[in-house]
């Protein structure tokens, strides 16, 4: 190649010098003129392309002819390897049987075991306030105080008016029954006038027989014992309506001083018993008014409860009626506190709600320490009964797809997709409620997401595990059925 481009540069310079003489100029073409130094390096690069092409198709045909002879030396592959494609390894547990405790769940709010609104009775001015929301008060402690003046006032008042128709009467005290009145002043003068006047008739009858006496004074003498006898009857009747006066008046005294004591707001003495409670005391949940409020008759003051027992109150669907008993435990959440608090169903309403189609539940919850509120929201799991033979697998054997929950089952050495409902549930198991599961069944636990429907598998054998995970503790027999260790740890 280096030898050739002197040659046509010498060439060229021959030509020029011999057009040169020539007078008639032409024009220049192109492709009448010589290659330039540029075609000469494409010429190099496509012998060089050609010559690596030829001996890559060599080195081909060469490894080829040595990868046949290698396959000679190899045993033939049998028809059946050739047929199944790769197992996916996997492990698996049995399905456990164990005891469950059944439970109803419900939600419901807490509630005081008493609940107590303080109302005014009578209509005044609030005087004092001796204590306020979260104060802990014991029964018969004075809580409000209104202004008693005007209802002092009224009790003197109906004491003097009591006093008035006792002097009517002539009495000191009010007589304690009708046959009382007999002592009465007006009334025994009465009845002394009349038994003269009986006195006089019956000497005027005897004398009247014997022609001793007049008719005429005969006459007077009963029409004066006729008016002596009316006049008594007359004094007794008028007794008789002091006497009712004077009642109606001590009533009023009565209603006075009632009013007067109603001036005294006190925190209720309770009659019930009320469950683990030895000594009650009430907690002031609200207080609606001040010093210096004037109140009317039905304001409510105070909002008081026992705290020391709450209530839940829960509905309940209807169909577990019959599963629901008094006594039953009760195991109660709330989100203040991540512990169960244990309670009892102590009621059980009669009536279903024919808008919800549920029953209501009254739970009693001990709260000694008061770390329970009253009006908090909270979660019953009622205790109903045990199930020693429900079957449990892993939580890792759970799949979830489309919200389809499914788990695997190992079927002649095939991985067979399940579709489950769970029952209850912890943190290291779940219980399969549908389908029913036999006892040996081996739930897939691990490799679910290389695996499908009808997929060969193999279970992983204690074997293997022990050559990759030197720390991995043997796999144990139960019952002909391996519990597998998967590579979280040893699941029992």
């Amino acid at each position: 190649m280096d030898n050739e481009l002197p040659a046509a540069e010498l060439s060229k310079s021959a030509s020029l010098r011999s057009t040169s003489t020539t007078p008639i100029s032409k024009p220049h073409d192109p492709a009448s003129s010589p290659p330039s130094q540029s075609t000469g390096w494409g010429r190099w690069i496509v012998n060089a392309v050609l010559i690596a092409g030829a001996f890559g198709t060599g080195w081909y045909f060469a490894n080829a002819r040595h990868e046949q002879h290698e396959k000679e030396k190899l045993p033939a592959e049998s028809a059946a390897t050739k047929e199944r494609s790769p197992n996916v390894v996997v492990t698996a547990e049995q399905v456990t049987h164990r005891s469950v405790q059944r439970t109803v769940d419900a939600l419901g709010t807490l509630y005081g075991f008493e609940e107590v609104p303080i109302i005014a009775r009578v209509e005044g001015r609030v005087r004092r306030v001796l204590h306020d929301v979260a104060d802990r008060v014991q029964p018969g402690e004075l809580l409000l105080e209104i202004d008693p003046t005007d209802y002092d006032l009224a009790v003197q008042q109906s004491d003097k008016a009591i006093q008035v128709e006792l002097a009517k009467l002539g009495l000191n005290e009010p007589p304690k029954s009708k046959q009382d009145l007999v002592n009465v002043p007006i009334v025994v003068k009465a009845k002394s006038l009349m038994e003269h006047a009986k006195t006089r008739v019956d000497r005027l009858s005897r004398l009247a027989q014997s022609k001793n006496a007049s008719a005429e004074d005969l006459d007077n003498a009963s029409s004066d014992y006729r008016t002596a006898q009316a006049e008594y009857d007359n004094q007794v009747i008028q007794a008789e309506a002091g006497l009712a006066t004077i009642q109606l008046k001590q009533v009023d005294l009565m209603v006075a001083r009632e009013k007067l004591i109603n001036t005294k707001l006190n925190a209720p003495s309770p009659t019930m018993a009320i469950p683990g409670v030895d000594q009650v005391t009430y907690v002031v949940s609200q207080r609606s008014v001040a010093e210096g409020t004037v109140v009317q008759p039905g304001t409510e003051l105070f909002r008081i409860v026992i705290s020391q027992t709450l209530k839940l109150r829960a509905p309940v669907p209807e169909r577990f009626g019959a599963e629901i008993q008094n006594g039953q435990t009760v195991q109660v959440f709330t989100a203040s506190s991540a512990k169960p608090y244990a309670g009892t169903v102590t009621r059980i309403y009669p009536t279903v709600d024919t808008t919800t189609r549920t029953f209501q539940v009254e739970i009693l919850v001990p709260n000694p320490t008061g770390e329970l509120k009253p009006g908090g929201f909270a979660k019953a799991s009622i205790l109903t009964h045990v199930d020693s033979q429900a079957a449990t697998i892993p939580l890792a054997g759970l799949m979830q797809f489309a919200g389809i929950i499914k788990i695997f089952v190992i079927d002649h050495e095939r991985a067979r997709e399940v579709p489950v409902t769970l029952g209850t549930q912890t943190t290291e198991w779940v219980e399969i409620l549908k389908p029913e599961l036999p006892p040996d069944t081996l739930v897939i636990t691990s490799g679910q997401t290389a695996i499908a429907n009808e997929t060969p598998v193999t279970v992983r054998s204690a074997d293997i595990d022990n050559r990759r995970d030197h720390a991995a503790p043997p796999a144990t027999k139960h019952d002909g059925a391996v519990s597998k260790q998967s590579a979280a740890g040893t699941r029992e």
